[in-house]
């Protein structure tokens, strides 16, 4: 059930995640937890009158190429130990999907701790993150830029061009890369102690890119790397190569497009790996595709099952931005889970249907669900 937001409920929920997350501090009166459970609709399973299972969902915007849609970050999924297992998590979940979906939300993400787990509840992998660790030494190889200046500062020094150059990013055909609204900023300022903000100016003194980063040891650790050009990312880079006498290796979690070892003259040193990062699952799909520059005057898609949302299930004809249900049959025909990674992920129509994700009635090009970016992945 979806719970009263009171101090009765507040020690509950509190109660629940310091025990299943091994907090060693209490967190009822904490301003960072607070940030985020006053955004947040909490469901849970009581039983003999004590809180058992909790579902926290924090509601945000995603972009999706020129629009935007409403999207759920699934966190703090928590039970007692003696109460896991028993279906109190699948009770709140469906009941979640419900609301969110007569709330107009078409979109929820979550980062798992077992993906099989939520696959059970229509959640697919759609994005993975791109590793780079990057040792000292192979800044040798990196050219240095010489234009421009980069200014560093406090948070509050730098947040106007900050969000500026973030919002501008939105608009590089993204697609489920969060909007960040002014307490999340505050937040993810505040969560990551010690901090630094960095921003690159081109010669007209105009701001094109920025650097988050923070120091750990021997490491320089860059949570964020933001550059409108190549002016930008050179130059940021080069700030970077201004610490090498202080680390060993440079840690960077990248988006999966990002490209910065071509900045390198020799990559060899640099390591780069690829993992899974966030899942994400359609809630509603007609509110979903017209938002989808699709390369087909007209196409009907088919929903073929979707046990936790079936208002989803059925033929969706889609025709100059609009969407309507149809009863034809599909042209091209999947689950929730294959149009769930086909329309927010990685997963290329020509792999869908080598993989048996997708079938199709005919021939279409590869290109007819266009792929975006998805960049900075915030963690729910």
């Amino acid at each position: 059930m979806k719970l009263t937001r009171d101090q009765k409920s507040l020690k509950a929920i509190t109660g629940l995640i310091e025990y299943a997350f091994k907090k060693q501090q209490p967190i009822i009166d904490d301003s960072l937890f607070l940030s985020r459970y006053e955004h947040a609709d909490c469901y849970g399973v009581y039983q003999d009158d004590e809180l058992t299972n909790l579902v926290m969902a924090n509601h945000f915007e995603i972009q999706l190429f020129n629009q935007r849609v409403k999207m759920a970050g699934v966190g703090y999924v928590a039970s007692y130990p003696e109460y896991r297992g028993k279906g109190g998590i699948s009770t709140i979940m469906l009941e979640l999907l419900s609301d969110l979906h007569q709330n107009g939300v078409a979109v929820s993400q979550l980062a798992p701790f077992s993906e099989d787990f939520y696959r059970q509840f229509g959640y697919e992998p759609t994005s993975r993150r791109k590793t780079y660790r990057i040792p000292a030494l192979a800044f040798n190889y990196l050219t240095s830029e010489k234009r421009g200046s980069v200014k560093r500062g406090s948070w509050q020094q730098m947040e106007s061009e900050i969000k500026t150059l973030y919002q501008r990013l939105l608009m590089q055909q993204q697609v489920g890369t969060v909007v960040r609204e002014d307490w999340w900023w505050e937040r993810l300022n505040h969560y990551y102690a010690h901090r630094f903000y960095a921003v690159a100016f081109d010669e007209a003194g105009e701001a094109k890119g920025y650097l988050i980063y923070r120091m750990q040891g021997a490491t320089l650790l860059v949570d964020e790397l933001v550059y409108e050009d190549v002016f930008a990312l050179r130059k940021l880079l080069t700030y970077l190569k201004a610490h090498v006498s202080s680390f060993e290796d440079f840690l960077y979690h990248a988006p999966v497009h990002e490209r910065i070892e071509t900045c390198f003259r020799e990559q060899e040193a640099l390591s780069i790996t690829l993992e899974p990062y966030m899942m994400s699952r359609i809630i509603d799909i007609e509110q979903l595709l017209p938002h989808f520059p699709i390369c087909q005057k007209e196409i009907i898609i088919e929903v073929t099952e979707d046990q936790e949302c079936p208002w989803n299930v059925g033929s969706w004809l889609v025709s100059q931005g609009t969407c309507r249900k149809v009863q034809q049959a599909g042209d091209i025909k999947a689950s929730i889970h294959g149009w769930s990674e086909l329309l927010l992920g990685e997963l290329t129509l020509a792999e869908g249907i080598f993989l048996g994700k997708v079938t199709t009635s005919k021939d279409f090009d590869t290109d007819v669900f266009p792929k975006g970016k998805q960049s900075f992945y915030d963690y729910f």
